[in-house]
């Protein structure tokens, strides 16, 4: 009689003999596996059972040792000898010789074997498939075909089980061992490139399983190896891709695929409606900078023929915060144009979408090497479209962007005008903080325009929150810029101009630590740029300014900033002509300056003409150091960018100079015209620079008590412990036997007599 089979006689039948038993590939049996496993480690204690399945036994005594998949080299990693430290890289190359022995991965085929092991994941199976492949189509071809992998990855050996002959034959295995509810779910989950949360998961059941059945349901496939635990954020879980892909292709089987891409939009809809028109939380930033490959898939699903077009012109117009915290202004600009021109006379949707959208446009386009007048035409359009709602607060957001406008394509007085525009409307809204930024802009345009009292004054206000009435401190964000440290930043620039260095490079510290503290990166950005950077090389402190655009440069290119390219090699041409470097200097200026021209951007222009003309001089090319210094002047005055006025005409009265003494006479008529300049403007730095150079000709002549004259007052106006070049000289020649500073009843002495 034939005795039946249990788990109980089978661990009877062992006994206590000492062994490793083992259960192999069990997943399709995986009940009668458990029983029998535990009745062995119940009833036989020299019996130590090893099981290999796509999930755990579940029984007690079970150790669960996860087979991780191999690993893969990251993105930015290009170096052959590190991609080949990665085991999918490495069983890639050795798969692909045992089949061509000719074989050999060069550096460029190692980034795109990496590329190709990345896209499977690093799962052995799919490598070797695709290694197979490739050792009779190529690598190139393997990779370009991998969007159909089920159709390409089908080269198993022959000596393998019929379910490791394909890929699709491996994933069918799986997915048929799958109750319904798992094969839903996990269809289901594949419309979410970036990984989905729990609330993902479930607004995707909601009309087939509770939360706490969804809870159990993704248990269930994240122990069968189908689902992962993404381990880059807490909460999260990805489809390995090749499991994503196979899961996309059941659900178009079942014709759910529509379903199923307009719930996914619907849900990340609804994760970005509570941010409005705000700017997203610093600690918000990460969790909605996970959602962007899912934001990518809504979108594409929304604008597609069988999408819905309303539902992606919100997402789009929620999104627009992120991107640009993010710093992702190229991909905002891009996404809010393909949105708008899906706007069409049939077509219907909340009027203040449209002008929210033209509005971020124009800004996103000022963060992008796009062109100033495609800005202009944008902030035009939406400014006219909130005048019609009455929306003051949109209407703000327009001037304050057509005020960046103005201010970056160098027309000064406009942007005076501007600013005073915005202050108008914010006094209007009745709110504090509105008011704040109007102040701000008025007086970083009065910086420029050369007013650097009515600067100082309205930047200062800007920053009393106790004038407005304002509380929570002086890290006011608003339209994604933290308005203190704009302000701390422009301010800097004034102190310094009024000769207040110390103040002056305190402040630009301290308006860096502020950004950095908040880990906004476009404050970083803006600090470096406005504040840090220029302060450092206009002092002459080489090591300081050195450091702060190499930070610059890091950080622009780390976040792909294309419209700030330009300001850091006009930054560091600036270093490099004074260091000496002048050859690489003017290279670099006159590529900076060609980019920012071409694109209609001429803030600051003048002032990097200044540094080109001096790089020339220095490099002997005096004629062309005049064409640059002259172009300079015109657009200061075009535009009224005349803050560094005072300077440029310093700057050509030595170019003249260098011509011969036949040029004196001209040299000193703009000398003093450049003195005149700067005190009109109480402007104590530039004064100093420029009485500096005129008395060093006259010393030069064996004039030094003219030349003590002319620049020891203004240099007794800096404190003692501040070096600057123009104060070394000045009290070198304070020193000089025989002469001495003579006295006046007023503050500086007349401009002295040109010779």
């Amino acid at each position: 009689m034939t005795r039946e089979v249990t788990p109980a006689s089978i661990a009877q039948a062992i006994g206590t003999r000492r062994l490793l038993l083992v259960l192999d590939n069990c997943e399709h049996v995986i009940e009668a596996a458990a029983q029998i496993a535990s009745a062995v480690l119940h009833y036989c204690p020299n019996v130590t059972v090893l099981a290999t399945s796509r999930e755990g036994l579940r029984i007690d005594g079970e150790y669960v040792a996860a087979v991780p998949a191999l690993s893969v080299p990251d993105p930015d990693m290009h170096a052959p000898d590190l991609l080949l430290r990665a085991s999918a890289v490495q069983l890639f190359v050795a798969r692909t010789r045992a089949l061509r022995a000719s074989f050999v991965a060069g550096a460029e085929e190692l980034q795109k074997i990496a590329a190709i092991c990345r896209r499977l994941d690093g799962i052995p199976l799919a490598l070797e498939f695709a290694a197979a492949r490739a050792a009779n189509l190529g690598v190139d071809a393997v990779l370009l075909r991998l969007d159909k992998r089920f159709e390409l990855l089908n080269g198993g050996r022959r000596d393998q089980l019929p379910r490791h002959q394909t890929l699709r034959a491996t994933l069918d295995w799986s997915y048929d061992l799958l109750p319904p509810a798992e094969q839903n779910l996990l269809c289901q989950l594949a419309v979410f490139p970036a990984g989905f949360t729990l609330d993902a998961a479930s607004a995707m059941m909601d009309d087939t399983l509770s939360r706490s059945d969804v809870i159990e349901t993704l248990f269930n496939l994240v122990a069968k190896s189908l689902v992962s635990l993404d381990p880059s954020f807490e909460g999260r879980w990805r489809l390995l891709e090749s499991t994503r892909a196979y899961a996309l292709e059941k659900l178009a089987d079942a014709g759910l695929v529509e379903q199923a891409a307009r719930r996914q939009a619907v849900f990340v809809r609804q994760i970005i409606a509570p941010l409005g028109d705000a700017s997203p939380a610093p600690d918000d930033i990460s969790r909605f900078a996970q959602e962007i490959g899912n934001v990518h898939a809504a979108l594409d699903w929304a604008f597609s023929p069988g999408g819905d077009t309303a539902l992606g012109i919100e997402l789009t117009s929620g999104f627009v915060p992120v991107w640009m915290q993010l710093l992702s202004f190229v991909e905002c600009s891009t996404r809010i144009e393909h949105a708008l021109a899906h706007f069409s006379p049939g077509f219907t949707c909340v009027p203040k979408l449209k002008a929210q959208l033209y509005v971020a446009l124009g800004f996103a386009l000022l963060n992008t090497t796009g062109s100033a007048d495609r800005m202009k035409a944008a902030l035009s359009i939406g400014l006219a479209l909130a005048e019609e709602l009455s929306d003051l607060e949109l209407q703000l957001k327009a001037v304050w962007t057509l005020w960046s406008y103005n201010l970056n394509s160098g027309q000064y007085a406009a942007a005076k005008d501007v600013g005073e525009r915005y202050l108008e409307i914010a006094l209007r809204t009745g709110n504090p903080a509105n008011e704040a930024v109007g102040r701000r802009l008025i007086g970083a345009a009065a910086h420029f325009f050369g007013a650097q009292e009515v600067a100082r004054r309205e930047l200062t206000l800007s920053l009393d929150d106790s004038a407005h009435g304002l509380s929570g401190g002086t890290n006011l964000m608003w339209f994604l810029l933290n308005q203190s440290v704009l302000a701390k930043a422009m301010l800097a620039r004034v102190l310094l101009l009024q000769g207040k260095i110390a103040q002056s490079r305190s402040l630009a510290a301290e308006c860096l630590q502020d950004a950095e503290r908040e880990k906004d990166k476009l404050a970083i950005a803006y600090a470096l740029r406005n504040a840090v950077c220029p302060i450092a090389l206009m002092t002459h402190d080489l090591a300081a300014a050195d450091q702060a655009i190499s930070s610059l440069l890091e950080l622009v290119t780390r976040e792909g900033i294309a419209f700030w390219t330009s300001w850091t090699s006009c930054l560091k041409g600036q270093l490099l002509v004074l260091q000496g470097n002048h050859d690489d200097g003017i290279a670099l200026l006159r590529s900076g300056l060609k980019a920012r021209t071409e694109n209609g951007w001429l803030m600051r222009n003048p002032e990097f003409l200044g540094s080109l003309a001096e790089g020339l001089l220095a490099s002997g090319e005096a004629a062309q150091a005049l064409a640059a210094v002259e172009e300079a002047l015109s657009i200061s005055r075009q535009g009224r960018q005349l803050w560094c006025l005072a300077d440029l005409l310093r700057i050509k009265a030595e170019i003249l100079l260098a011509n011969g003494p036949s040029e004196l006479s001209r040299s000193e008529l703009l000398f003093a015209e450049g003195l005149s300049v700067a005190r009109e403007q109480q402007c104590s730095f530039y004064e100093l620079k420029v009485a500096a150079a005129w008395a060093r000709i006259m010393a030069k002549s064996n004039r030094q008590q003219t030349a003590l004259d002319l620049v020891g007052p203004v240099s007794a106006l800096f404190d003692q412990e501040i070096d600057l070049p123009a104060l070394t000289f000045a009290r070198a020649l304070a020193e000089i036997p025989g002469i001495s500073l003579s006295t006046y009843d007023g503050e500086r002495p007349p401009s002295c007599t040109c010779h």
